[in-house]
Formats: C-alpha cells, structure tokens, sequence
C-alpha cells in the first residue's frame, strides 16, 4: 500500500510526466485513415517475389522431368518418321500387261575376220511381270577387218566370209530377279536380269573370194538363239538395257575351188556361176555373238498397283 501511494503521488506531483507520455500522440496529429495511407504506401513499395528466382523443385527433380520431355518428343518424333517406311516395300516398276517397243544397237564380237553392226528393235508384252514373248528384227551393215586382209598377204589364203543382211525371230523372256542399288549416294536405281530364248530366220549373203565372181544372196538359214540382259528403270515408262545374245545356224559358204572347178578328174578348171557355186556350197555352223545396247518406251507410260501398301 505504501508503495502504491508513493507511486501515485510522484505521478500527480509531476505534471511535466504526464505532458511527454502524451507528447507523441498530440505532435504526430495522424488520424486513423492517415495510417491505413501508410500502411498501403509501404505494402505498395514492397518489392515483388520473383518467380524464377523461386525453385518449385530441386536440381534432381527438374533433370528427371528434362529427360522425360525430351524422351518423349523423340519418341514422339522417330514414330513420325518412321510411319510411311514398310519393311518390304513395292516393286517401283510393274511390267505386267504392258508393251515396250525398244530399238537398239548392237556390235558382233566373235568374228575376228569380219565384224558386223546392227540396228533394229524389239517389241515385247508382258504376261506377268516375270514372263514375256515379243518379236525381234534388225539390219546388218558389214565390216571387214585388218586382219582379215593380213591373212591372205601373210599365208597366201583367202578366207571365206558371208556376211549378214536382216533377220527376225520369235523371243520367249524371264525374269529371274531384281533389285535396286545407290547412284552418287542420292538417287535409287531400279533393275531386273532378263533371259530370253528364240527361234527365227536370218537372210545371209557371200563374200566371193574372188571379186570378179558372182555373189548370190538369199541363203535362208533357221536360227535359234540365248541370251542375257539387264535393265535399269530411268521413270515410269522408259528404261535403258545391256545385253548379249548368241545365234547360232547352219550357214552356206562358197567352195574353196570354185576357180579351179573340174566337172571330173583330168577336165579343164572352170569357174563356177553364182547357181552352180550355190548347188556346191559348203555348210558350216556359224556363232554370231551380239553385244546390244536399247532404250525402252512402255505403253501405258504409267501402272497402277492393284494391292494396297
């Protein structure tokens, strides 16, 4: 009790007190809205969290949803890429039931005496795309060559010789295989192996060994032949073909004697007329290997697949 007393009375008795506890409330003059002003000012100064800077996960956390991202877009990516690639895919060219007329070129290789250069052309349908029949014809221009006349200054003997005017045949083909391989590392080249049979005629004409004779023509001669080629598909309708066929036949050649004839031993030598040479000819089986060369055009110039991809 003494002590509230005493604390009360030194309260009382000191007016100054009591004047500073007030002093700060008196000076300020602030009302209640002046301070809400404040308060707004400074929460309105109050710098922004930046959310960058905020880390929602940790560094293991945001590598593994990296990866997954990234996994799943190059997942995403290779099934794109890979949709239109089938395991097999299609043929690039169908022959089936289509025609192709390719003329060609060619050059005997066999004949060391004589060498002969065609030109002609085959027109072929295709059965299916592996079988095909077609008809074949060309023209022959005729070259003698250096050692056929070396022959006759060195041994003293001329050789006989025919030479070849046209021929045609009758051409039975199959496709044994095909396939593709790369140009320059860009374009895709397309090919097939073809082997082809035959039967046909080929007209033959003499080289008289003495140009003064006669010559006769027309020796008819039945000719089957094989061969191999190979074909590259340039587009839809064209392609470009190497080969090599053999034809064989029974060929006539002139007697050796047909200068010194005699109709019976001790006469005197004739010589021979075209007819009567031709009724004494010899025959000899003849080989006459041609390397070809041809473009082909395919009608219809465009196919279309009947199965689906």
């Amino acid at each position: 009790m003494k002590r509230l007393a005493f604390g009360l009375f030194l309260v009382l008795g000191n007016p100054g007190f009591v004047a500073a506890a007030e002093a700060p409330a008196a000076d300020t003059g602030e009302t209640a809205d002046d301070k809400a002003t404040q308060a707004e000012s400074s929460a309105s100064e109050t710098p922004e969290a930046n959310a960058d800077e905020i880390p929602d996960l940790s560094d293991e956390v945001q590598e593994a949803a990296a990866q997954k991202t990234e996994a799943t877009a190059g997942a995403a990516a290779a099934q794109k890429s890979w949709e239109d690639i089938v395991v097999v895919p299609r043929r690039a060219f169908i022959k089936a039931k289509r025609v192709e007329l390719a003329p060609f070129s060619a050059i005997s290789i066999n004949d060391t005496l004589i060498r002969h250069y065609s030109f002609g052309g085959d027109l072929t349908f295709y059965l299916t795309d592996v079988f095909s029949v077609g008809v074949e014809g060309q023209y022959f221009i005729k070259e003698r060559s250096e050692r056929e006349s070396l022959i006759g200054e060195q041994f003293n003997r001329a050789p006989t010789l025919n030479k070849f005017k046209y021929s045609t045949s009758l051409v039975f083909g199959y496709v044994p295989g095909y396939g593709k391989f790369g140009l320059f590392n860009k374009y895709i080249v397309h090919w097939d192996l073809t082997v082809n049979a035959g039967i046909g005629l080929i007209w033959t004409e003499i080289i008289p060994i003495n140009p003064n004779d006669a010559s006769w023509g027309n020796n008819l001669d039945i000719m089957p032949h094989l061969g191999i080629s190979t074909r590259m598909f340039l587009t839809n309708w064209l392609a470009l073909s190497i080969g090599i066929r053999d034809y064989i036949f029974l060929d006539k050649f002139e007697p050796l004697n047909r200068d010194t004839w005699r109709d019976t031993p001790g006469a005197t030598p004739r010589t021979l007329s075209a007819s009567e040479a031709k009724a004494h000819s010899n025959s000899s089986l003849t080989q006459n290997v041609m390397v070809f060369g041809s473009i082909g055009f395919y009608l219809p110039p465009s196919f279309q697949y009947k199965t689906p991809r």
